[in-house]
């Protein structure tokens, strides 16, 4: 499933077009669409072959539009999402590949962060995490950022020779996440979970 939101006033004249009760609407002509729109922000998810429409829209029922801040640099296009077992994953975001990148791999691995050689000269990611709601999925998102921006600084650091030690990467991957979290005000701590949030997570799980 893929998500993504956009303040209506960007969509000019056919923001008027748009259902604005507040619940989940399909596109006309675009199958596993749907779209609601909620606080001035028109939320999109896109649900793809082989998911299951209903049970993953449960999902988005409490689901807050992210913070701007968040999705201001770098996340433009469509969040990605995977259920993978008891977990969710932020997947389809792409490195370049540089000499001693399984060192970035095995501190990643700390973080949640699956780093993997796609082909060419490309690595994937994927961030796991087991908690749906939006506080999580920004730290989440972060998270990501922090991962891609000291990756392109260990890409020029390798073509200039310049070592690093996993635990060094390790501690400039803490260090980048902890100053983005507090740049965007996001506490570490989740909020309390809602009997009807654990519900749907367990109906999606057993099924």
């Amino acid at each position: 499933m893929r998500y993504q939101q956009t303040p209506i006033s960007r969509l000019a004249k056919a923001g008027k077009f748009l259902q604005s009760d507040g619940a989940w609407h399909p596109f006309v002509d675009e199958e596993g669409m749907y779209y609601r729109v909620r606080e001035k922000m028109v939320q999109r998810v896109r649900i793809e072959k082989g998911e299951d429409d209903e049970t993953l829209l449960r999902l988005f029922e409490d689901f807050e539009p992210l913070p701007l801040r968040v999705l201001k640099e770098g996340f433009r296009e469509e969040l990605q999402f995977v259920v993978d077992d008891d977990r969710y994953l932020l997947t389809g975001n792409l490195l370049r590949v540089y000499d001693g990148w399984e060192q970035l791999s095995a501190a990643g691995k700390r973080l949640g962060i699956r780093l993997f050689f796609l082909g060419g000269n490309s690595l994937q990611y994927s961030i796991e995490f087991t908690e749906w709601h939006s506080q999580e999925i920004a730290r989440v998102l972060l998270l990501s950022k922090a991962f891609a921006r000291v990756a392109s600084q260990l890409v020029k650091d390798a073509r200039e020779g310049i070592p690093h030690l996993h635990t060094e990467i390790t501690g400039l991957l803490r260090t980048a996440h902890e100053m983005m979290m507090e740049q965007n005000n996001i506490n570490k701590e989740a909020p309390p979970r809602r009997g009807k949030k654990a519900d749907v997570q367990g109906r999606l799980f057993d099924e």
